[in-house]
């Protein structure tokens, strides 16, 4: 089945990773031993047969992963780019998927993933390849929260009044299916300004997984189907990912349409999931505090904490410097855009630079206009006025 081996080549890929970043045993009081947990997702890159002999098969390729659980607060959030706001696995995926194919576009490789397109300043997605999407546990938000309800949870959500006009805290509202959500779900945490990995993988059914930034290189990209491990709902997942985008109108948008991603589940299981570590092997589990990301191509992964590489620091109203930086940061990925369109340095802020997908833009405009995402929240712009 292509779902299993899908997982299988992500967590293969994962397994084979340096330990830095990993999950690891905690010995508390008492020598109480905990186990880490975390999400790992992955890009996966289907190569089909071009020939037509019945006993070819498409070839799997993880080309980026990542893992975590966490996300920064409104009042973490950086001015100058240099740290990830939001580090849940599919996401820092995403991320590196995007360092990925910037460096496609960068290098003279001999097997690349992309063609000219009939537009001569773009290039497309080989006609020959589709891209997957594994998650080990169902996307936060809308995908997965009647997985999630318990009566007690349920019955709490009930006396708490929800504004129908805005994007609902994490776990609350129980009963409001087809909702856009913030992370995370703690009801006393300070609020976060991330939408939920079920509302930006549904926007990526619209918008593609390519951004702002690369759709003024690459035609938009699409995920073929998304594969989930844990907490698997189907209709609950389809509902989040493809029903609630299926009527929004961006035919004005030619580059873009409204595209359905299969929705599948796995039987493989991930060694640092919840579901293993608690429900299978009965272990007393903690959330993991650090994220990783890989690519292909990549010397080797590197861990985040905090959204910025483990080990560095920084000071408030300082920016990292460069030699510090993650790659998937929004400083760091601006830096190799201007490399690939010739931008000379401080010539335009971030902000202004996504703006300039003029054609992204509008079908962004046309999909927050729409009743289902009315309610999206936007990074205010003092995060992303900064120049290089």
């Amino acid at each position: 089945m292509s779902a299993d081996r899908i997982a299988q080549c992500v967590i293969d890929r994962y397994r084979k990773l340096p330990k830095r970043g990993k999950p690891t045993s905690k010995t508390g009081g008492a020598g109480r031993v905990k186990e880490e947990w975390t999400v790992l997702a992955g890009f996966v890159l289907e190569t089909t047969p071009q020939s037509t002999d019945e006993e070819s098969e498409s070839e799997f390729t993880c080309v980026a992963l990542g893992t975590g659980l966490k996300c920064l607060n409104s009042k973490q959030l950086s001015e100058f780019g240099d740290c990830v706001h939001d580090s849940h696995a599919e996401i820092i995926a995403r991320r590196a998927l995007l360092v990925y194919m910037m460096n496609q576009l960068q290098s003279e490789v001999t097997e690349s993933i992309f063609e000219q397109s009939q537009q001569e300043s773009k290039r497309k997605f080989r006609d020959n390849l589709r891209l997957h999407l594994y998650s080990s546990q169902c996307p936060c938000g809308d995908a997965s929260i009647e997985s999630l309800q318990s009566d007690n949870d349920a019955n709490e959500a009930k006396r708490r009044r929800i504004d129908p006009s805005e994007a609902i805290r994490g776990h609350q509202g129980f009963s409001t299916l087809g909702s856009l959500r913030l992370k995370p779900g703690r009801g006393d945490s300070i609020p976060t300004l991330s939408m939920s990995c079920s509302d930006k993988i549904a926007r990526w059914n619209v918008l593609g997984v390519q951004g702002s930034l690369l759709s003024t290189a690459i035609e938009p990209l699409y995920i073929s189907s998304i594969v989930i491990g844990d907490l698997y709902n189907h209709s609950s997942i389809d509902r989040a990912l493809n029903q609630r985008v299926c009527k929004i109108d961006i035919w004005t948008c030619k580059e873009y349409r409204v595209n359905r991603c299969c929705v599948l589940p796995t039987g493989v299981s991930f060694e640092r999931s919840q579901t293993v570590l608690r429900d299978e092997l009965h272990k007393e589990i903690i959330t993991a505090d650090a994220a990783l990301y890989w690519y292909q191509g990549a010397k080797d992964s590197v861990a985040l904490v905090g959204g910025r590489r483990q080990g560095t620091k920084s000071r408030r109203g300082e920016c990292q410097a460069d030699k510090l930086l993650s790659e998937i940061c929004k400083r760091a990925l601006f830096q190799k855009y201007c490399a690939i369109n010739g931008h000379t340095v401080g010539s335009t802020t971030y902000r202004k630079a996504k703006d300039a997908a003029e054609e992204y833009q509008r079908a962004k405009a046309q999909l927050l206009a729409s009743t289902e995402f009315a309610s999206w929240v936007r990074c205010p712009p003092q995060y992303e006025a900064f120049t290089l």
